[in-house]
């Protein structure tokens, strides 16, 4: 009995579109993220932007905290 040969598929690379932060052209074979209204994020890009916000986010809230520290019209 001869073994059989089986074909390895082909590898098939298409254009996903543009990246919702650097707008850069992105193909499947790029680390990518899809999100629920249906755009792509190149996964960097996407971690950068979170790491920013998350910075941001904690200076807004330092400084709200500040502020209620100094004042004491709800003592």
């Amino acid at each position: 009995m001869t073994k059989k040969l089986w074909k390895k598929p082909t590898n098939v690379v298409m254009d996903i579109g543009c990246c919702k932060y650097c707008k850069v052209d992105m193909v499947n074979t790029d680390s990518f993220v899809a999100f629920i209204d249906k755009t792509y994020a190149h996964y960097d890009c996407m971690k950068k932007d979170d790491e920013l916000r998350n910075e941001t986010q904690t200076v807004i809230t330092d400084k709200i905290d500040q502020i209620l520290a100094e004042d004491k019209t709800y003592e």
